[in-house]
This record gives structure tokens, C-alpha cells and sequence, in this order.
């Protein structure tokens, strides 16, 4: 979240005394949830790890600026990778559009949706805004899309705005030789990363979540945003694993033939919040719910690569491989027919 946006939510809360907050990555964010015209009208350009940017001429860049309030111009001139679509995004977020359209603004949207971040990142993004006093609120509720169960969070000491997280992978086999990041991700990728590292991680970080909501007296839901691994049974299968290291490098995992090893966590399986789980329209994330609506689509497993730098092919899904506006509001709906009780 911006600090722009920090004063105009503080105001809201004291009008609605209710708030939604979404916590998650460029999925909740709202990545790419330009309005739905514009992909229609203009021809965009998809850079891997930046913005999509849009190609036009001078005249239609300035009428772009001049008919849409919610875009900004970033530098002196209105060149293409200079127009800021980031407010725009976050008006078509699915918090935003729960809170706005369907709740008709008796909630206060609250997105804390950072692109690129982990869950560590997501979690903590709750303590990073002291302005927005939680403890006048007469209702609260957590809407948790978490990102990939492999990505890990130090903080930024750098941040200015928004970006207070910076994330790591444990795929470092295609980074650059000069990359100043490729020592801190190898070290992950062999030192500290399994699968079982990865579960473990997810049900100790949500243990923070759970004690703020706790304490908050908020309702958490929880839908994954693309990552389909947030399955019981999975998460099962891995705390059951003997991980076997070789001078503190990754080796490999299996899971014992007879009995249970030494280092089983599976007792562990039940302090992740099952029953917040919901599944809109029966889809096990985000990212599954928009594609199920791709009727030309024979592929509804890949729900990133098939995508870049061209969408899907009716348009639900971005030229950077997100959710679109109708995405959006198509999960927004399940949300509040969910949240309101009307299932």
C-alpha cells in the first residue's frame, strides 16, 4: 500500500467502522487489473519482472491521462513506460470491488497486496501502517490469498514506499554470474529449501496471522492465489518426509518405508486454519476460478506461462499471466455471496 492511500482509508474508517483487508501478493494487489477496455483497445508490451507498459502515439497517451482520472504520469513527459497504472489496479482489486460495489461501500477496503512478495511479507504487512487504528473498528475481516509456498521475505531496509519486503527463490540455476542476489539464493535453494522447509515455514508463519485475528476479533478467509498446494493432504505428505542433507546440502526427501522417522512434523498438520479455507465456486485458488471461465482454453493447469505477453484468449486472464478486471470482480462475487452468507 502507498502512502497516499493511508489518509483517505483512515478517513473512510471513520465513516464505515468496518474494514476488509486483503493480504497477499500481485494477485491481491491487483497486477495488471487495468480496466478491460484497454486491453481491448491498445496494444501492450510485457517486459518479464516489470509493469506492462502500452504502445501509443503522443495524442493517445494524452488523451489516455485526460479520460482517466485514476491514472498519473510518472517524470516531466507522457511517454508510454511513464504512465502509472498502479491506482488504477488497486480500484479494480477485488477487495476494492467487495468493498465498494457489492457491500456498497459499508466496508473500508484495506489492500495490503505487495507484487512479487511471500507470505512472510504478506502477514507482516499488518503491523507497517500504525495510522489505521484497528481497535476502533466495530468488525474486521482477513482476506488471505497466499502466494508461492517457496518464496521467502526479508524486510527492506531501503523502502520508501510500498516495498518494504524483498523476496527470494530457491531457483538460482539461471541467475547471472554478477547477480548480487545469486549468494543469498543459492544458500536457500541448497542450504534451507525442501518441500518440507516450505510447509513448515507456511504453518509458523500463519500462527501470526491467527494471533492478530484473534486479538482483533477478525474473521479470516483464506484462498490461495494460483498456488494449488495449500491442500491438506499435501502438506501431509511433506511434514512426513525425512529430508536428507549432505554437509547441510540438499540431498533429497523421502518418506520412510516403515513407520514414521524421527524428524516426522506431521502432528503439526492441523495449526493451519483448514477451516478458513474457502474455495469460490469450488476452485482451489483464484487463478483456477478465472480460468475455468477461458471456454477456448484446452490448457487449465498452466495458469502462467501459456499467457505472457499475449493473455488468455477471452481475456480473463492478463498479457502478464494475472487476473484481469472481470477476473477481479468475478472473484469479488464469490467473496461477498461467501462472506454475506448467501451460499
Amino acid at each position: 500500500m502507498y502512502k497516499e492511500q493511508v489518509s483517505k482509508i483512515t478517513k473512510d474508517l471513520k465513516r464505515t467502522k468496518k474494514a476488509i483487508i486483503a493480504i497477499g501478493c500481485s494477485f491481491v494487489q491487483g497486477q495488471g487489473a487495468v480496466d478491460d477496455e484497454l486491453y481491448q483497445d491498445y496494444t501492450w508490451e510485457y517486459h518479464e519482472g516489470r509493469p506492462l507498459t502500452i504502445d501509443l502515439t503522443y495524442k493517445q497517451r494524452k488523451r489516455l491521462l485526460k479520460g482517466y482520472s485514476n491514472l498519473k504520469l510518472n517524470g516531466l513527459t507522457a511517454a508510454a513506460s511513464n504512465i502509472d497504472f498502479t491506482m488504477m489496479e488497486y480500484d479494480n482489486a477485488f477487495v476494492n470491488v467487495l468493498c465498494n460495489k457489492y457491500f456498497n461501500k459499508s466496508y473500508t477496503p484495506i489492500n495490503l497486496g505487495i507484487r512479487g512478495c511471500g507470505n512472510r511479507a504478506s502477514i507482516k504487512e499488518l503491523y507497517m501502517y500504525p495510522e489505521i487504528s484497528y481497535d476502533d473498528l466495530q468488525e474486521i475481516i482477513v482476506l488471505y490469498a497466499p502466494s508461492g509456498l517457496e518464496r521467502f521475505d526479508f524486510i527492506n531496509d531501503q523502502a520508501e514506499d510500498h516495498f518494504n519486503w524483498k523476496a527470494m527463490w530457491p531457483h538460482y540455476e539461471h541467475m547471472e554470474e554478477d547477480n548480487s542476489r545469486l549468494p543469498l539464493w543459492k544458500g536457500y535453494g541448497q542450504l534451507l529449501h525442501s518441500d518440507k522447509f516450505e510447509v513448515l515455514e507456511q504453518i509458523a508463519h500463519v500462527q501470526e496471522l491467527l494471533t492478530w485475528c484473534k486479538y482483533r476479533n477478525a474473521r479470516l478467509v483464506i484462498t490461495p492465489g494460483f498456488d494449488r498446494r495449500y491442500d491438506k493432504a499435501y502438506f501431509n505428505e511433506c511434514l512426513s518426509t525425512q529430508v536428507e542433507r549432505k554437509n547441510e546440502i540438499f540431498v533429497k526427501s523421502d518418506k520412510p518405508i516403515f513407520g514414521k522417522s524421527r524428524s516426522d512434523k506431521s502432528h503439526l498438520i492441523d495449526l493451519f486454519p483448514w477451516s478458513s479455507m474457502f474455495k469460490p465456486a469450488g476452485f482451489d485458488t483464484f487463478a483456477d476460478l478465472v480460468i475455468s471461465k477461458e471456454d477456448k482454453l484446452e490448457d487449465k493447469l498452466d495458469h502462467y506461462g501459456q499467457f505472457l505477453g499475449k493473455g488468455s484468449p477471452d481475456k480473463w486472464i492478463t498479457p502478464c499471466s494475472h487476473p484481469s478486471q472481470k477476473g477481479h470482480d468475478l472473484f469479488a462475487s464469490c467473496l461477498y455471496t461467501h462472506i454475506a452468507g448467501k451460499t
